[in-house]
């Protein structure tokens, strides 16, 4: 498909409201992070609690095709989740019944193809992007529209034509929109000393929800011209914010994968400096952008300088790794959380940043643990309002120091107040484990997760561990929580994972 091209596969009568799907169902969970602020809680929940959260046990146990690293959505009777086999599932929430399946290379075309992120509900529809099963050269990435009730497919729109692209954040819908960043895999290309280093720019597109159209796209890299030696990278990993009373959208972005030659050399010869690239490379950066227009209304650069690709984790550094490299240090994850004077997004450098959302000065940065290529944090952030819970990784095992004093080299979860403050953290009970998947909270209960396998809930006002379940494999995506109980998928392939073919709904009724 070239770029921009839309594929109506199917005639649908699409329910279309004005609002978002998440006003109309607050008992549900129908987005990534629950609702367009993005904050993973759900208000609603008051069945579990820090009093009975120990007795949480399967209620029903659904066997996937593959691993689920995509937070499950759920709206009516219907629970919702992609595995990495290229498989999405729509399941009955009360009894685990699968309701209907379907490839996501049968939407698209493309032999390999999968998602994994979590579709979004709006109307009679699902919303979602595609991904890749392996890491090469292919047609671009695409954004899908299905009917969730019958799995038939809707639209398909290419939103980004380059070799490399993909989708990686889940979507948010507002007003007749999806709202969708654009991430890729061309960091990972760049370990092929062949390939050419690099020219994909991360970008925010907004299309039309009845007719699958590009209203508006966004770049956060100048342009390049498709020539490698420029500006390149800004990939957006994560789902973004809707800020309806500021009529923006806000997202960070990812690092540089290459910089003009003169910026390089200026960061060589001051390597402190803030300033030598240019002012609309947008990388590491929030971005908030107009609802309609995609017009840069505010940003904040949260790095001085960050040019670096996967060949710098090669010993000696590859071809294709920039001089100077930087440390990777990503704003990626589970998006950014909105609050009514700030917007918060964890970093991987461990810290977690508060900005205006007005104007995006920055209010506080909390530096949590130690960053690194996988976090500090990488994907876990949630806020119920009262206290922001925040997963660290430390996936260089850097040793940090907790509030309680013990000195770690292993993943913890933490929560602040809403002044930065840390009010308590919890190590992960097992030694040398990496902790960089998403949070979510409900009714004082924080769930958590971790490369080992086990699903985790805290107290939200102590931290203390109230129940562990192993899950038989790692444990990235957070869960959704709806009417009294959790639904979650076990399973990851990358960054040290291990597989899975697992979502289980826990609960604590008989």
């Amino acid at each position: 498909m070239r770029g921009g091209a839309v594929l109506v596969f199917a005639v649908a009568v699409i329910s279309i409201h004005g609002q978002s799907t998440s006003s109309g169902l607050n008992q549900q969970w129908p987005v990534a992070g629950q609702n367009l602020s993005d904050t993973r809680s759900q208000p609603s929940e008051t069945t579990i609690s820090p009093s009975n959260a120990a007795a949480l046990k399967p209620k029903w146990v659904f066997t996937t095709g593959g691993s689920v690293s995509a937070t499950p959505t759920v709206a009516g009777n219907e629970v919702y989740f992609p595995d990495w086999a290229g498989n999405l599932y729509a399941v009955d929430k009360n009894t685990g019944a699968q309701i209907w399946s379907a490839k996501v290379s049968s939407y698209t075309g493309v032999a390999g193809d999968l998602s994994r992120t979590s579709p979004a509900v709006y109307g009679n529809l699902l919303v979602f992007g595609d991904n890749q099963a392996n890491l090469g050269i292919h047609n671009g990435a695409n954004e899908i529209a299905v009917d969730r009730f019958t799995g038939a497919r809707v639209w398909v729109t290419q939103i980004d034509a380059h070799v490399a692209a993909v989708v990686t954040g889940s979507a948010a819908t507002y007003n007749g929109l999806v709202y969708q960043g654009v991430s890729s895999n061309e960091e990972n290309l760049a370990t092929q000393a062949s390939y050419p280093c690099c020219t994909f720019r991360g970008s925010m597109v907004a299309l039309n929800l009845r007719s699958g159209q590009i209203v508006w796209k966004t770049y956060d890299m100048p342009e390049n011209g498709g020539v490698p030696g420029g500006y390149s990278g800004g990939a957006i990993w994560q789902p973004p914010v809707v800020d309806t009373a500021r009529g923006v959208v806000s997202v960070g972005t990812g690092n540089n994968y290459t910089v003009p030659a003169a910026v390089s050399q200026c960061q060589a010869a001051n390597p402190q400096a803030t300033n030598c690239t240019a002012a609309n490379d947008y990388f590491e950066s929030v971005l908030a952008l107009d609802l309609h227009s995609g017009a840069v209304h505010w940003s904040r650069r949260l790095a001085g300088y960050d040019a670096w690709t996967v060949a710098c984790l090669s010993s000696p550094t590859a071809a294709n790794c920039p001089s100077p490299a930087g440390p990777d240090w990503d704003l990626g994850g589970s998006g950014g959380n909105l609050l009514s004077k700030l917007v918060g997004f964890g970093q991987k450098s461990g810290i977690y940043w508060a900005l205006n959302p007005a104007n995006g000065s920055v209010l506080w940065g909390t530096p949590v643990g130690p960053g690194g290529t996988l976090g500090g944090i990488e994907w876990g952030t949630a806020t119920d309002g009262q206290r922001i819970y925040v997963a660290i990784s430390d996936s260089l095992h850097t040793p940090y120091t907790l509030k309680s004093g013990q000195t770690i080299t292993w993943g913890s979860w933490s929560a602040l107040d809403l002044n930065g403050n840390i009010l308590w953290q919890t190590p992960d009970p097992t030694a040398g484990a990496i902790d960089m998947g998403a949070v979510s909270v409900a009714n004082g209960v924080v769930y958590t997760d971790s490369i080992t396998g086990y699903m985790y809930a805290l107290d939200a006002a102590t931290g203390k561990i109230l129940w562990s379940f192993n899950s038989g494999g790692t444990v990235v995506d957070g869960p959704s929580i709806v009417d009294g109980v959790v639904y979650w998928g076990s399973g990851f392939p990358n960054a040290g994972g291990t597989v899975n073919n697992k979502v289980y709904a826990f609960s604590v009724r008989d």
